[in-house]
């Protein structure tokens, strides 16, 4: 009678082992994840040309003409880089120069000088580079976007990395 019980009890035990592995495919199935969404490496603030897409809620024309700068950090640490405006041009074709530090996700940047070209100021002209940049701004980089941000978190200038969409 013992040796029939174990019998018994191998039998049920296999039985059991058998139906898990029928259902092995569909318990995998299961716990599969839906794909991860890419999220975009951010582009780096020094070494970048930043092109103004956006300026007070304006889209600005990608014709070529429009303000950029690029920064060059000279200095870096764990609280963030400091360095110069490697290359800059406002919307009339004037070359800035000045310096820049970031600590966190706060922007400071100095116009130190400025070339004085004349131009024919229009409505659909940007505000310009240097009243958009200058001071303390809190900024954020997705992907090949620069925003600088107003006091409410709201996007006060868009730049797109040229080349980035």
């Amino acid at each position: 009678m013992t040796e029939r019980r174990m019998i018994g009890a191998l039998c049920v035990a296999l039985m059991g082992l058998a139906s898990l592995i029928g259902e092995a495919p569909r318990l995998v199935r299961a716990q599969q994840l839906p794909p991860a969404q890419k999220v975009p490496r951010p582009a780096p603030l020094a070494g970048t040309k930043w092109m103004l897409a956006e300026s007070a809620g304006q889209r600005i024309a990608q014709d070529g003409r429009q303000p950029y700068f690029e920064v060059k950090a000279l200095e870096r640490d764990e609280n963030g880089s400091a360095g110069q405006l490697e290359d800059a041009t406002d919307s009339c074709g004037n070359r800035l120069t000045g310096a820049y530090r970031t600590t966190g996700d706060w922007l400071h940047v100095r116009i130190i000088s400025s070339t004085l070209l004349a131009c024919k100021v229009t409505e659909r002209m940007p505000r310009g580079l240097v009243s958009t940049l200058t001071g303390d701004q809190q900024f954020r980089i997705y992907g090949a976007e620069l925003d600088l941000l107003d006091n409410s978190g709201g996007v006060r200038a868009r730049f797109i990395a040229a080349g980035g969409e």
